[in-house]
């Protein structure tokens, strides 16, 4: 289990997962240096990974948005990595508290060669319950309408709402 009582990245914070294809990560809160690891992560994801995560045209990280996503607090902004035997980060998922209370947007994107293994499942799993223990009870994301594995995998997080938020975009509560 992983337990977020010690310090942000300690071995207590750890969790070695065996996917189902066989092969391991580490899922870990995102660690005050990884700002690095980031960038690795980001050149991991192809031009639809990219997109489906940004939902936009996104072909390198500046240096302020990878500054910008290794910001987090464990409170009000966790973020969750799964790190490979070879220690990069190969996926990511995410929250941040909205304005108003319990609620917080949340993403997650894997680099390619990982997809299909689970992993985007486990740490959407993982960063809900981190989201409860701080008190968010609500989550939206916004999603690409023609995204049907994200959005399968939100609704497994419990009661789900869509709504259209732009053109071929949706909002999920």
């Amino acid at each position: 289990a992983v337990g977020w009582a010690g310090a942000a990245g300690s071995a207590a914070d750890e969790d070695r997962v065996v996917l189902r294809d066989g092969s391991a990560v580490v899922i870990r809160p995102l660690a005050f240096g990884d700002e690095a690891a980031i960038g690795a992560w980001f050149e991991g994801l192809g031009p639809e990974t990219r997109y489906a995560r940004f939902l936009a045209g996104v072909n390198r990280l500046s240096d302020r948005t990878r500054s910008e996503l290794a910001r987090v607090d464990h409170r009000d902004r966790e973020a969750l990595t799964a790190v490979a035997a070879d220690g990069a980060v190969v996926g990511i998922a995410r929250y941040a508290r909205l304005p108003g209370p319990g609620t917080a947007e949340v993403a997650v994107a894997v680099a390619d060669r990982w997809r299909g293994r689970g992993i985007a499942s486990l740490l959407l799993q993982r960063i809900a319950a981190r989201a409860r223990a701080e008190g968010i009870y609500c989550l939206t994301a916004l999603c690409l309408r023609s995204n049907t594995a994200i959005l399968r995998l939100l609704g497994r997080l419990g009661p789900m709402t869509t709504a259209p938020s732009g053109p071929g975009v949706v909002e999920v509560r």
